[in-house]
């Protein structure tokens, strides 16, 4: 757990989610959902409840986890990381998600999670930390970039949003 003040001067606690956070995390993630079409799930709503997110929470590991970022006990932000630990070959490697909501924008809570989930990652033995993000989201491009993360690839209509088709950096770097 990591605690920090936020430029808004509240107090941000970050840590590993448990299950008791199962159904903050998925208030937070529907929040999130309706007020950016960024992520890979909208208004449409996370397609869990509440049992099957903490099933997802139990299986945690330190190679597959989730950062649960909370102001005045309220999740805010979240940033996972998943592996495929099961595949010899591709164990090394782990995938980020960050997903912040729109209240938490521009109070450093991205570069907090950012730091921290890096550094998670790294002592769980990932070596390399790929994800993808929308080609014009240049708000998380510049953050992913000041981390370290360059761009590798491109996926094309690789999210389909209201009919229309958006293209998706894959973006990497080592841990």
């Amino acid at each position: 757990m990591k605690e920090y003040i936020l430029k808004n001067g509240k107090k941000l606690v970050i840590k590993l989610a448990e299950e008791k956070d199962a159904e903050g995390l998925l208030i937070h993630i529907n929040q999130a959902g309706r007020e950016t079409d960024f992520l890979g799930f909208g208004k449409e709503g996370y397609d869990k409840n509440v049992e099957q997110e903490k099933a997802v929470i139990k299986s945690f590991t330190p190679k597959n986890f989730m950062l649960v970022a909370v102001i005045d006990g309220e999740i805010i932000a979240s940033c996972s990381i998943g592996s495929r630990e099961e595949r010899v070959r591709l164990k090394h490697m782990g995938n980020l998600g960050i997903c912040v909501q729109k209240k938490a924008w521009g109070l450093g809570v991205g570069n907090y999670l950012m730091e921290y989930v890096l550094e998670k990652a790294k002592e769980g033995g990932l070596t390399k930390v790929n994800l993808d993000v929308r080609v014009d989201n240049e708000k998380a491009i510049h953050l992913y970039e000041k981390f370290g993360f360059e761009k590798e690839g491109t996926i094309k209509k690789c999210l389909l949003i209201d009919g229309i088709y958006y293209d998706n950096y894959i973006m990497g770097r080592e841990v």
